[in-house]
């Protein structure tokens, strides 16, 4: 048996490590997956949020300098007209989020709004709006005016001009990159490191109305055209608010100018698609830093690990964007792929176990025949060594004792019974197993049966030197049941059988048959003064060729198919069987149906 039980745990071992190995391999690749699908998605974020800002920085780059101007000059059929600026709105609107206000620095660094004008004309102009509102007005210009002094940003001339810059042409090409898809011509057309423009007399009137002391538009106009060169957007950047500038070198003078956003709403429009309504980003973590600074965090990034970094394109190119994915213990693929595992392990187990109970029953099985066999034998052996040897003696003539004579007759048919018996139960116990044995239900009464027992086996009984004692309730005798005479019979003879041979050397050599009613309970019990059943063996005694002693240290006779064959005719039959040490000896009481009232 312990040789079974390495061949089933080796075996278990074999399957369950290459499983296992499977299955981690599997749960690994999920996991890569699953952080692929997120690094492919932060990608996708990255991206997309450098195209939105590429658009909004390709609006301002084709802003024509005119256009920070209270009044700016359009080209219309048949020549030009001077009107009003797109930037002159209040309250201040635009594509941006978060868009504070556009604003002009001067070559003596005057600040200038276009939706604020200033100088003599600018004082005309002003007129017409009412107080509050342009209080409301010089409120936002003070407010520019702080966070450009925050930041340090001041026009310092032309020979002070910022030091060179990421064109363009960097910023279209990053784009064009992460986004193949876009046409060739519109990068050829927005890719321009500076940008040109020429200035119309009636333009460079317009453009200086606001701050010369020019009384109207009508002015005598400067009488020659000239170019103005524009520079690529700058950036600088704090915790609230970045600054997009570019330098306007406009003949010999130097303007600055630019717009500002509040950081935080402007990031985060940048990715509000993508952080509402991807399922994946309630897993992801975003974060906007500047160096060590961190400006705008999309949730907490402890317990999770970073997946992807970028640096922002260029003028914010010194703003990274990281993006961390939470560890996740329970998604669902992983979830599920655990359950299979331990599902498929669980049944292996169960499978593996099932099998090697089944094994070692049927090896048990397999040595209790053996016993069976051998018992058989020797149980055949005996009686028939008997009657050999009294037949050749009364065949020899060898016993002239007439007396003796018979003494040996009767042990030849003493022996001959005993053969018989074994003979007849082996043949039940085969009829039994192959569902043979014919069932004969009729009405009788178990007192009747039991008289009968009594009058062919008491001989038997008193021949090992017993007592056989019959006791019954008065209320009884009259019963009577549907039941098997034969079955009776047979229960009865095997159960005193093993009375006789395991209470052999018990000091109380008495048999007693009880014949009982309890209520609707009628039972029989066989009691016997013997040494009883150990309570571990009680249940296994009922168990096909099951003997308490170890077969080749056994003192007592048998074949172990005894209490089965009675177990099994009982079930045949309807009846039940209890058995109970009583202390001394053993009782078993095998229960009839019960009665109909």
């Amino acid at each position: 048996m312990h040789k079974v039980h390495v061949i089933f745990a080796s075996i278990f071992v074999v399957i369950t490590i290459p499983l296992v190995i499977l299955l981690y391999q599997a749960y690994s690749q999920l996991q890569l997956g699953t952080n692929s699908l997120y690094t492919g998605h932060a990608m996708f974020v990255a991206n997309t949020l450098n195209q939105r800002l590429a658009r909004d920085l390709a609006v301002e780059e084709k802003r024509s300098y005119s256009e920070y101007g209270f009044i700016r000059t359009v080209q219309v059929i048949g020549g030009e007209e001077n009107t009003l600026s797109e930037l002159v709105d209040y309250p201040v609107t635009s594509q941006y989020a978060g868009l504070v206000g556009h604003f002009q620095l001067t070559p003596d660094n005057t600040l200038r709004t276009p939706f604020l004008p200033e100088g003599r004309f600018g004082e005309i102009l002003l007129e017409q709006i009412p107080q509050s509102e342009r209080l409301r007005r010089e409120e936002v210009r003070n407010k520019i005016k702080n966070i450009l002094d925050e930041l340090n940003i001041e026009n310092r001339g032309i020979e002070a001009m910022a030091q060179p810059r990421d064109s363009v042409e960097k910023v279209i090409d990053h784009i064009y990159k992460q986004d193949p898809k876009l046409g060739h011509s519109e990068k050829e057309e927005s890719a321009r490191p500076h940008r040109i423009e020429t200035a119309s007399e009636k333009e460079n009137l317009a453009f200086n109305a606001e701050s010369q002391n020019i009384d109207s538009l009508t002015s005598t106009p400067v009488n020659y055209n000239f170019e103005v060169e524009i520079e690529p957007f700058m950036a600088k950047v704090n915790s609230d608010y970045i600054v997009f500038f570019r330098n306007v070198t406009r003949g010999s003078e130097l303007y600055i100018q630019g717009y500002i956003v509040d950081t935080k709403v402007y990031l985060n429009s940048l990715v509000k698609n993508e952080t509402q309504f991807y399922p994946l980003e309630k897993d992801l973590v975003l974060e906007f830093k500047d160096g060590p600074r961190t400006l705008l965090s999309f949730g907490t990034h402890d317990d999770s690990q970073e997946i992807f970094s970028t640096k922002l394109i260029p003028p914010l190119n010194k703003i990274s964007l990281t993006m961390h994915m939470k560890n996740r213990d329970d998604s669902r693929g992983s979830s599920f792929l655990i359950f299979l595992g331990a599902v498929v392990l669980i049944i292996l187990g169960g499978g593996l176990v099932a099998i090697y109970r089944l094994t070692r029953s049927e090896l048990n099985l397999a040595k209790k025949r053996q016993d069976f066999i051998s018992a058989v034998s020797h149980e055949l052996k005996t009686p028939l060594t008997s009657i050999r040897m009294y037949a050749e003696l009364l065949q020899n003539s060898w016993v002239a004792n007439e007396e003796k004579k018979q003494k040996y007759y009767n042990q030849i048919a003493s022996e001959a019974d005993r053969l018989t018996r074994l003979i007849q139960n082996v043949l039940n116990l085969s009829k039994l197993d192959g569902d043979r044995w014919n069932v004969q239900l009729a009405k009788d009464r178990p007192k009747a049966v039991l008289d009968d027992f009594v009058a062919t086996y008491s001989k038997n009984v008193e021949k090992h030197g017993f007592e056989l004692t019959v006791s019954s309730d008065t209320d009884v005798r009259d019963i009577t049941l549907m039941m098997d005479r034969d079955a009776i019979m047979q229960i009865l003879m095997n159960l005193v059988d093993n009375s006789l041979k395991f209470s052999k050397d018990a000091d109380y050599k008495m048999i007693v048959i009880e014949l009982r009613i309890k209520d609707t309970d009628v039972y029989l019990a066989v009691r016997d003064y013997g040494p009883g059943i150990p309570p571990a063996e009680m249940k296994k005694v009922f168990q096909e060729f099951y003997r308490v002693e170890n077969e080749m240290t056994r003192r007592t006779s048998g074949t172990g198919i005894g209490l089965s064959m009675v177990k099994k005719l009982c079930t045949l039959t309807n009846m039940k069987i209890e058995m109970e040490n009583a202390n001394p000896g053993l009782r078993t009481k095998i229960h009839f149906p019960p009665l109909e009232i």
